[in-house]
């Protein structure tokens, strides 16, 4: 193939790709959901483009990205409906020979990546929050109301609070009405539950009392965004993620 009908086939496939996600929506994905995605093309990236290239079994492939199956399998569900995957009967499940190329950012190798990715997100979530304040509507304002309150109701439940938590997040980017901000969470999915997880375990305080914390800086960004004071919002969100690096780091200039 030469290079000029190479990368024809690159543009189409990201044009495929782009065109399956956005200008034909689906049933919206759970947080969860959307971070096995994430953590799922990256898995597919790194098959060589062919069609001969089978998925590892889907035991192995929860185990590697920390989900149940259940969870693995609707991903795998929005993964063939986008053709970046097909299944053989009795054989497997297959990267297709028309996937495109690694979009996502990879997964955080240690904490410095981890630092960066935190700073990178107060850019472009105080950002999304400022839009949101500017641009949401009642059933966006309502989906971000929903997570925080379940945040609020189940501080002591570690697994309901982590997904309300990128529900959240999710929620304002979706409220942007940009779809360049909920893209972006959605690549940086796998660093977001690690951070998510790493600044609950990694202080001596306890899961409820940090979930506690956190649910009163959701409510903080909410309430600017219901206010329709975008500055608010954008420094509501930048604390937010100030304080997630001191949770994590000890100090917010790490």
């Amino acid at each position: 193939m030469d290079i000029f009908a190479e990368s024809s086939c690159k543009l189409n496939c990201f044009l495929l790709l782009f065109t399956t996600m956005d200008d034909q929506p689906r049933k919206q994905d759970t947080p969860l959901v959307t971070s096995a995605l994430a953590s799922l093309r990256e898995v597919i990236s790194l098959l060589p483009l062919s069609s001969g290239n089978r998925l590892p079994s889907e035991t192995d492939l929860a185990d590697r990205i920390g989900v149940s199956r259940p969870v693995l399998r609707q991903a795998l569900g929005v993964l063939k409906e986008e053709g970046l995957i097909e299944s053989r009967k009795g054989s497997g499940t297959y990267k297709s020979a028309s996937a495109p190329p690694a979009m996502a950012y990879g997964t955080p190798e240690n904490l410095s990546d981890l630092g960066d990715c935190l700073r990178f997100r107060m850019v472009v979530e105080s950002a999304a929050a400022a839009l949101a304040a500017q641009r949401a509507d009642a059933d966006n304002i309502s989906e971000i109301r929903r997570s925080v309150e379940a945040m609020e109701d189940n501080s002591d439940k570690y697994s309901v609070a982590l997904e309300m938590d990128m529900a959240f997040h999710l929620a304002v980017a979706r409220a942007a009405h940009s779809r360049y901000y909920e893209m972006t969470l959605e690549f940086l999915m796998p660093h977001i539950l690690f951070g998510l997880k790493l600044g609950r375990q990694m202080k001596h305080v306890s899961p409820n009392s940090t979930s506690k914390r956190v649910a009163n800086e959701h409510r903080a960004i909410l309430t600017a965004i219901e206010n329709r004071n975008a500055d608010a919002a954008a420094d509501a969100m930048k604390e937010h993620l100030s304080s997630g690096i001191e949770r994590i780091f000890g100090n917010r200039s790490w």
